[in-house]
C-alpha cells in the first residue's frame, strides 16, 4: 500500500509540474491576480522580447480543461510566437482547471464563476497601464478554453478584434443565450479537426459538457451574426507526415459586416489536440496528432489578416 502511494504521489507530482505549478518566470513575464468574489484568480503575462513599451497587440490564451495558464504557454508556445512577433500574451489559470462556459459541468460553471468579469478585467487592466493597443486585443482558447472563447465573443464582442477557438465549436447554451447579447459583428474563427473524439466535429453530446453545435453550423450562426454573405475564398494546404499526406480545408467569407471575418480552417483527420504540439493529456485519446502543422502560427497568421 505504501508504495502504491508512493507511485501515485510520484505520478501527481510530474503531472503537476508539467502543468506549470513550479515554472520559473522569465525577465519579461510577470504573475498577477484579481480577487473575484472571494477567489484568487490569477494569470501570466508575457511581454516580448526587445519592446520598447509602446501599446502593442495583445493575445489572451486560454487553456483546455485541466490545464493551466503555464501549462497553455508550454503547450502552444505562443511565449516564443510573441518575441518573434511583437505582441503581449495572457496566459489566465482557470477556476480548479476549468472555464465557466456555460455547458454546465466544469468545476467553474458548477460555482458559478463569472469567467467572462475574470477575463474582461485582465484586458481593461493592460489597457489601462498603457500596454495595449486597445483597437488590437484577441482571443484563442483551446477546447473548453476555446468553448470559453466563443463565449466571450457573444457576451463582450466589443473588447476583440479577432477570436478563434481550437477544437471548440458553438454549444447550445451559447446558442441560446445569444438573443440576450447586443449583435455586435467580431470576427471570428475555428480551427477544427474532423476526426475528435472528444468534441465530435459534426456535434452532438460531449461526455463534460452536454449538447453542442456541429462545427458546420456554428459557422453558420456566425455568418448570420456578422452579416456575411454566402460568397467565400477557398484554399487548401498539404502537409507531409510519415508519407501520409494531411489536408488543412480554409474557408474564409470576408463580406460581412463592419469589415469583419469568418473562417473555418479544418483540419482533415486530425483530433483534438493542439495542432503541432504533443498533448498535454497523454492518458486521454485525444485522435490522431501532427507535427508539421503549427497550430500558433495559424492562429496568428488569421488575427494579422484582420482589418
Amino acid at each position: 500500500m505504501k508504495r502504491l502511494s508512493f507511485i501515485f504521489c510520484f505520478c501527481s507530482f510530474s503531472f503537476f509540474s508539467c502543468m506549470g505549478y513550479f515554472y520559473k518566470l522569465s525577465q519579461n513575464e510577470k504573475k498577477d491576480y484579481f480577487m473575484l468574489n472571494g477567489e484568487k484568480r490569477t494569470y501570466l503575462v508575457h511581454y516580448p522580447k526587445n519592446w520598447d513599451g509602446m501599446p502593442i497587440p495583445m493575445l489572451v490564451a486560454l487553456h483546455g480543461r485541466f490545464g493551466t495558464g503555464v501549462s497553455m504557454m508550454k503547450q502552444t508556445k505562443l511565449n516564443e510566437l510573441a518575441d518573434a512577433k511583437g505582441f503581449i500574451v495572457i496566459f489566465p489559470d482557470g477556476y480548479k482547471r476549468s472555464w465557466a462556459d456555460g455547458r454546465g459541468n466544469s468545476p467553474a460553471d458548477e460555482k458559478s464563476i463569472n469567467d467572462v468579469v475574470f477575463i474582461e478585467s485582465i484586458v481593461k487592466r493592460l489597457i489601462a497601464e498603457g500596454s495595449v493597443d486597445q483597437k488590437s486585443v484577441f482571443l484563442v482558447g483551446h477546447s473548453n478554453g476555446g468553448f470559453m472563447a466563443q463565449r466571450l465573443a457573444i457576451e463582450k464582442p466589443e473588447l476583440w478584434k479577432g477570436v478563434i477557438s481550437v477544437a471548440s465549436q458553438l454549444s447550445v447554451f451559447l446558442l441560446k443565450s445569444k438573443q440576450k447579447f447586443k449583435s455586435i459583428p467580431v470576427s471570428m474563427g475555428i480551427i477544427a479537426g474532423t476526426e475528435d473524439p472528444l468534441v465530435p466535429y459534426s456535434g452532438g453530446y460531449v461526455r463534460d459538457g452536454k449538447e453542442i453545435l456541429s462545427v458546420a453550423d456554428s459557422i453558420l450562426r456566425w455568418k448570420e451574426w456578422n452579416s456575411c454573405k454566402e460568397s467565400s475564398i477557398k484554399k487548401t494546404m498539404e502537409y507531409l507526415e510519415e508519407e501520409s499526406i494531411i489536408k488543412i480545408d480554409f474557408e474564409r467569407y470576408q463580406t460581412c459586416s463592419d469589415e469583419k471575418v469568418v473562417e473555418l480552417i479544418r483540419l482533415n483527420g486530425l483530433g483534438h489536440s493542439w495542432p503541432g504540439e504533443t498533448p498535454v493529456l497523454p492518458f486521454i485519446n485525444q485522435g490522431k496528432t501532427t507535427k508539421v502543422i503549427d497550430g500558433s502560427m495559424l492562429v496568428w497568421e488569421f488575427m494579422e489578416s484582420l482589418k
